[in-house]
């Protein structure tokens, strides 16, 4: 059975306790979304570049980082990286991931070192295909700046 990691779980037991008055919690200041933005536009900018290493800078280095899309829970930064890799791999894999573009509908603080940030991204293609969804993504200030250190996109 998986098993949440730590910090992980930890944050989700404090959002949920702060569920009643998550509408009412403060929005994250000017210059912490700014600093969050700047994390999820630089690593939009690299997966378009094909930069896998800038891509996947905005997640924390930690065994507990953790990523869920569908039916999927990848657990730790290295699974993270091997799961993202294979996109980049190579030049016909870099050319056809086409443009990434991210937007934050919201940023809330929850605590002085986690943001939680929703928003949108769409993917545009070179074969004019476009993907888009949303994502909640829960940020921790480290000493490397805002990483990414829970990534539910879907």
């Amino acid at each position: 059975m998986f098993k949440l990691p730590t910090r992980l779980a930890a944050v989700i037991a404090a959002g949920a306790l702060a569920l009643p008055g998550l509408a009412a919690a403060a929005p994250a200041s000017p210059e912490v979304k700014a600093a969050v933005e700047k994390v999820l536009t630089d690593s939009a900018a690299a997966y378009s570049a094909g930069d896998f290493k800038g891509f996947i800078a905005s997640y924390e280095v930690s065994p507990e980082t953790t990523y869920v899309s569908g039916d999927k829970i990848v657990a730790g930064y290295d699974a993270i990286a091997q799961t993202y890799a294979g996109r980049f791999e190579t030049r016909e894999a870099k050319a056809a991931l086409g443009k990434l573009s991210v937007q934050i509908l919201n940023a809330r603080t929850l605590g002085p070192d986690h943001v939680l940030a929703i928003g949108r991204f769409k993917v545009e293609t070179p074969d004019a295909k476009t993907a888009s969804g949303i994502f909640s993504l829960v940020f921790h200030k480290t000493t490397a700046g805002w990483r990414i250190v829970a990534d539910h996109t879907s």
